[in-house]
């Protein structure tokens, strides 16, 4: 009944008003900025300000402004970036923060003001004279075979009409210097033949491609641990699919991406354990200088182990309680990915007993003489909170859903003691249900959010359509409140 076109989400949040004085702290804050409100506007009042005074008896006035050399920025836009106005007294320092107005607008790359005298006594009129950018008038490329000149000029990003600026064009040279790159021409030259000089009308840019290199083949040599068809997924630099020139080959030689996979593989190696694992990688053309051979040479090294675990900044749970939650314990092998999950199964023990912003940050600390790690948690635990009121926000063209289909597929109430957990299980509930838009790809999904009083910074956080979720510590409780739910 509620699916079909009508596009619906689902936002369920809420907020503790209980135990937090929130209004109370933010009406202060509004009162406070009431207040430096005034602060300002008593300043301005008392300062000499050109703006508002009239002009002293034998001070030169100005008599008129104008605006001269424009001709595609319009004055009236010049116009909204002068302060300076007829009538006022001259002030060279305002003329002089008017022209650093206007250098900022688009298309103008200079500007000088000069006076004249006026007819009228003790005045002058202020000419502000802009020098534009002439305006490109036509791109071209010479010496492009492999490229058409319309895929290069796209990726320039230059447009006929766009204003001719220097730093633009040096830019569009890199940018097409860097699409051939990527398409495996490394020796490839672009040189600008115009647009670099105030007297040109447009962009021309003279092109040396090269030749066009393509991998012919990909090798691993050192590799014990790891295959090479398993260390081929960790790189972005593949063969080519067809061993003959054609734009459908693939396989382009790209200098940048190669350095960046023996990154990858360098982090990798990490992960597993091998903690001065050393890539390196040869490169073999054949006698055209089209064709490479890529070879990684890989050093992999001692693999390193656990020596110990250790817990900083806990006090909620004792070494003792919180290492049954590990996988990854003393005298196993370092694994990266472990660690995470490790990491998650903390952080979900914090947030079951309502910690739910603890802060736990993994440390792993290689020793100088031997391929063993002290592997430390760093935790901040944080405060505990409970559930405040629950807003429902239910978005779409006609949104009739009724708050309690969503409130029942929630397992949390008012005073709970929040647990992290139970939120995920209710968000599966909310997009299993089928009655509310659950579209991945776009981003699109039933979720819920959370927000701490602290966050809330405004009064019209508290009554916006807005819905959130916000919780408040549990501050002064009893001696064992909270702890026996561990």
């Amino acid at each position: 009944m509620l699916r079909g076109s009508v596009s619906r989400w689902l936002l369920a949040c809420a907020w503790i008003s209980g135990l937090c004085p929130l209004p109370v702290a933010i009406a202060a804050q509004t009162d406070a900025e009431a207040d430096a409100q005034e602060s300002i506007a008593a300043t301005e009042l008392s300062l000499d300000n050109p703006l508002t005074r009239a002009p002293q008896e034998g001070e030169t006035t100005i008599a008129a402004i104008q605006i001269k050399g424009n001709r595609s920025v319009s004055k009236k836009k010049i116009r909204e970036k002068i302060d300076s106005r007829t009538g006022e007294p001259l002030d060279t320092i305002k003329l002089q923060h008017d022209v650093r107005n206007l250098t900022k607008i688009k298309g103008l790359f200079d500007v000088k003001v000069k006076t004249r005298p006026s007819p009228e006594p003790n005045s002058v009129v202020v000419i502000f004279e802009v020098f534009e950018f002439p305006k490109l008038e036509y791109i071209y490329f010479i010496g492009n075979d492999e490229i058409s000149a319309r895929t290069l000029t796209k990726k320039s990003e230059l447009k006929v009409g766009d204003p001719l600026n220097i730093m633009a064009v040096e830019d569009a040279r890199q940018k097409v210097l860097s699409f051939y790159n990527e398409k495996g021409f490394n020796k490839v030259q672009v040189e600008i033949k115009e647009g670099i000089s105030r007297s040109d009308r447009g962009a021309i840019f003279l092109v040396d491609e090269g030749p066009q290199q393509r991998i012919w083949s990909v090798k691993f040599i050192g590799n014990s641990i790891v295959s090479g068809a398993r260390l081929k997924t960790q790189i972005e630099s593949k063969p080519s699919r067809i061993k003959y020139a054609t734009p459908l080959a693939g396989g382009y030689v790209d200098r940048r991406k190669i350095d960046e996979d023996v990154n990858r593989l360098t982090s990798y190696y990490r992960s597993l354990g091998y903690m001065v694992a050393r890539i390196g990688r040869s490169m073999e053309f054949t006698d055209d200088d089209r064709w490479l051979n890529l070879t990684f040479v890989i050093d992999e090294g001692p693999r390193f182990k656990i020596r110990d675990v250790q817990f900083e900044g806990n006090a909620l749970f004792g070494a003792e309680q919180l290492e049954p939650l590990l996988s990854l314990k003393s005298g196993d092998y370092f694994d990266l990915s472990t660690m995470q999950t490790d990491v998650a199964a903390l952080i979900d023990a914090y947030g079951a007993l309502g910690f739910i912003l603890a802060d736990i940050k993994p440390s792993p600390r290689t020793l100088e003489k031997s391929p063993e790690i002290d592997l430390v948690y760093d935790i901040v635990e944080g405060n505990r909170y409970r559930v405040g009121r629950i807003n429902v926000k239910i978005a779409g063209d006609n949104p009739h859903t009724q708050r309690t289909v969503a409130l029942n597929r929630v397992d949390l109430r008012p005073g709970d003691i929040i647990d992290i957990r139970k939120i995920r299980d209710s968000e599966r509930r909310l997009q299993a249900s089928g009655l509310f838009l659950n579209d991945a790809q776009k981003g699109v999904r039933p979720k819920i959010v959370f927000r701490t009083p602290e966050e809330s910074d405004s009064i019209g956080d508290l009554n916006s359509e807005q819905s959130f979720r916000g919780q408040s510590p549990d501050r002064a409780a009893p001696p064992g409140t909270g702890r026996a739910s561990r």
